[in-house]
């Protein structure tokens, strides 16, 4: 299964038509960025939908003094731009954390396979709302939760994320992050961030070695956190973690309950 099957069909129950559909995207022209470098920036023209394959990038903002703030992580599966069918022009950039790779798909083409299939169109809304939840809840990390929870809610979002994908499990996935990508992420110096890793490795929730992180106990860092993948709406998905029984794959997530007092005395 392709990377954009794996999490649409987090979302909905993809039948034939939805599978062939996203198999024809996937057979557009290719893209290999190399880490570091840009995909697309700021201003420039929108002539292809961008899906990411392989990799991870990030959706990032320039400040005039050259401060870089990562508004959010693109992982396998990951549209970059769905908005190519209304946008003439990009209003932010999009970087390569590693060697990333992308299909190109035709506007055109993007919106035929759209029109072809109702389960594909279903699952792009529910991509959509899933979006703009992750935008709600950066901004609720930046603006309202201390530094343990704020860094806390992100590595639970990726791991759950991840993990819907297959690429996480018990815990532990590989990550291109650095703890200065963090930082622009979090809205934190990368000093502050190393305290905040310190901390959390200190209690026994996060191994972080080179390339890998592992969360020891992520229902844990979840309640520490204050966080819940209602946002994300994978109602289709219930991992081993921040959820009831595994088996249960057809019911919503449950929400960890949120542990004030710790959060209030957390960083």
């Amino acid at each position: 299964m392709n990377p954009l099957q794996a999490k649409f069909a987090r979302y909905v129950e993809l039948d034939l038509q939805a599978r062939t559909q996203i198999d024809g995207l996937l057979r557009s022209e290719g893209r290999l960025v190399p880490a570091g470098a840009d995909l697309i920036r700021e201003g420039e023209p929108i002539h292809f939908v961008k899906l990411v394959i392989d990799g991870w990038g990030c959706r990032y903002k320039l400040l005039e003094d050259g401060r870089r703030q990562v508004v959010a992580f693109l992982l396998p599966g990951d549209l970059c731009n769905p908005d190519a069918l209304a946008a003439e022009a990009m209003d932010h950039s999009i970087g390569a954390l590693n060697d990333m790779h992308c299909a190109l798909i035709a506007p055109e083409v993007f919106d035929r396979a759209c029109l072809r299939s109702h389960c594909l169109r279903q699952a792009m809304a529910f991509d959509a709302c899933a979006m703009l939840g992750m935008q709600r809840e950066w901004t609720l990390n930046l603006a309202a939760r201390p530094a343990l929870a704020r860094i806390g809610a992100l590595l639970c979002e990726l791991h759950y994320r991840l993990a819907a994908l297959g690429l996480a499990a018990d815990g532990r996935f590989a990550t291109p992050l650095t703890q200065v990508t963090l930082a622009e992420a979090t809205g934190m110096t990368s000093v502050h961030v190393n305290r905040v890793v310190q901390d959390l490795r200190g209690r026994g929730l996060l191994h972080w070695h080179g390339r890998h992180i592992t969360l020891p106990d992520p229902d844990r860092l979840a309640q520490l956190s204050g966080f819940s993948p209602r946002y994300l709406h994978m109602n289709r998905f219930v991992p081993g973690t921040f959820a009831g029984d595994p088996d249960l794959a057809a019911k919503s997530p449950r929400v960890p309950p949120r542990t004030e007092s710790k959060i209030a005395g957390a960083i």
